[in-house]
């Protein structure tokens, strides 16, 4: 008792003298807000002699001292602004890493595979393939000397270089889109290539002929893409083109299991099907990239596992660890001839049941995007 009393009698006193004790000026928890107001400009640190170090630059510079009439003496150093964090930052950015750049784009492949077609359109540059399952995308041949009238041309012509000749040449453009490092990104791609008008060439390089009109074009894409809004046409586009519709079908096996079949590469589908369990909100416990499982858990949500048990309920609740029995599955992605197979296992030789297994394949169709 004599503890609880003595601790009793510590909060009676302070509430008696007040908050000044802990709280106020001189208290031990003061407030430190104005602190800065009462900060002096302290001589620069100087290193010995014969000690070498690196140059130590200022990281917020003083101004200098202010002279004028003695009214500045009584001027009330105001508080600092807060940091505006805008609402309305970019999804898209230009990256580079030595000499490799490319687009950032916090939305999926999926996602972005609309707007980037889109910019070509726009842009009113022939696309001479596509396959978007892949998310590559090849232009047709273009002049920049004589198709000036062209809008993409006059943006990017000028970033050819000095010395560079533009005349009797013609150029095109691969674009691929790739899923990024970071879930629900992905990154945009440019390579460019060139070759005398009514030339054969028709080999990609293994870098662009011109790094000047790749980042040219990068730089537009991005500025295009940070502009654009996903309005009912691409949404539509979307539609067509994303990994749902016509490329994502549920069908059945020669043993009768159900399986979905999604008409695009592997990564991609990886990607895409790790996304689509999440918005379905299907919990993955594990996953293995190298063998293309996802292991989940339908007994219980993706979202509930931040919600963990209050004060009581972990006093006088039972170990979840030990008594929640949960229905652990393998959502397993196979490469095969015309792109990936999608099927739900209890393990490597057990199929799931049929009513679960299709029920879950069917969350995921519906959920890729």
């Amino acid at each position: 008792m004599k503890p609880v009393l003595g601790a009793l009698s510590v909060v009676l006193l302070g509430s008696l003298s007040g908050c000044g004790y802990i709280y106020g000026e001189d208290g031990f928890f003061r407030d430190r807000g104005s602190d800065y107001q009462a900060a002096q400009i302290q001589p620069r640190m100087s290193v010995p002699a014969g000690v070498e170090s690196k140059p130590i630059g200022d990281l917020l510079p003083v101004p200098g001292q202010i002279t004028g009439s003695e009214e500045y003496d009584k001027f009330n150093m105001p508080r600092p602004l807060a940091l505006q964090v805008s609402a309305d930052a970019s999804e898209f950015s230009l990256q580079q890493n030595g000499s490799v750049r490319w687009v950032h784009s916090q939305r999926t492949a999926a996602d972005t595979w609309p707007l980037v077609r889109q910019f070509w359109n726009d842009y009113q540059v022939p696309v001479a393939s596509e396959n978007a399952g892949l998310g590559e995308l090849q232009t047709g041949w273009i002049a920049l000397d004589t198709q000036t009238d062209n809008p993409l041309v006059r943006r990017i012509a000028p970033a050819a270089g000095e010395g560079r000749s533009l005349r009797d040449q013609e150029h095109r453009f691969r674009l691929r889109v790739e899923p990024g490092v970071q879930t629900g990104s992905s990154e945009i791609f440019v390579l460019h290539t060139s070759r005398s008008q009514g030339g054969n060439r028709d080999q990609w390089p293994e870098t662009s002929d011109n790094r000047n009109l790749e980042r040219a074009v990068l730089a537009e894409m991005e500025s295009y893409l940070s502009q654009a809004r996903a309005d009912g046409s691409t949404s539509l586009v979307a539609s067509q083109r994303g990994l749902g519709g016509q490329q994502a079908t549920l069908d059945r096996d020669g043993a009768g299991n159900t399986v979905l079949n999604i008409q695009a590469d592997f990564n991609r589908t990886w990607a895409a099907v790790g996304d689509a369990l999440g918005r379905a909100d299907v919990l993955v416990t594990d996953l293995d990239r190298s063998s293309g499982v996802y292991y989940v858990d339908l007994d219980q949500s993706a979202s509930s596992q931040g919600k963990k048990p209050g004060f009581f309920g972990r006093l006088f609740g039972r170990g979840d660890k030990d008594e929640v029995v949960g229905r652990p599955l393998q959502v397993r992605l196979t490469q095969v001839s015309n792109g990936v197979q999608v099927t739900v296992e209890k393990g490597i030789e057990t199929a799931a049941e049929a009513a679960e297994a299709r029920t879950l394949l069917t969350r995921i169709r519906d959920n890729l995007i």
